[in-house]
This record gives C-alpha cells, structure tokens and sequence, in this order.
C-alpha cells in the first residue's frame, strides 16, 4: 500500500469505519515511526486532512484511522 492509496481509501470509507496500519507501514509514511512525535504529527495532519481520527494501538503495533462521522 502506497500513502496515496491510503489516501483513496479513507475517501472511499462510511463515518464510523476504520483503516488500519502496521507500525512498519506506519514507519514508512512517517518516518522514523512510533514513537517519535514529528512523525505523529505529520500522521495526525494526515488523518485531519482525510477526514479522519487517529487511534493508536500500541499493543497492537497498529494505527488507526477512524473516519469522523
């Protein structure tokens, strides 16, 4: 998956849904990754513009994006 792909997929989702990345795909849109806060907020920036909110798993090792209703 691409960051523009990601992209398409958040516009494609219904309020309420959710897409979800691991924290390497998540290191390699945001470098260097978790737990850094540059690349936090580049990711929060992200998600804002798409229409969406982020919901860290780290006991997951994944990241969500939640599509605002």
């Amino acid at each position: 998956m691409t960051l523009d792909e990601l992209k398409t997929k958040l516009a494609e989702m219904a309020p309420g849904n959710y897409a979800v990345i691991n924290y390497d795909l998540y290191a390699d849109f945001f470098p260097p990754g978790e737990p850094d806060q540059r690349a936090r907020e580049a990711c929060y920036a992200f998600a804002e513009a798409n229409g969406c909110r982020i919901e860290n798993k780290p006991e997951l090792k994944e990241v969500w994006f939640v599509k605002d209703a």
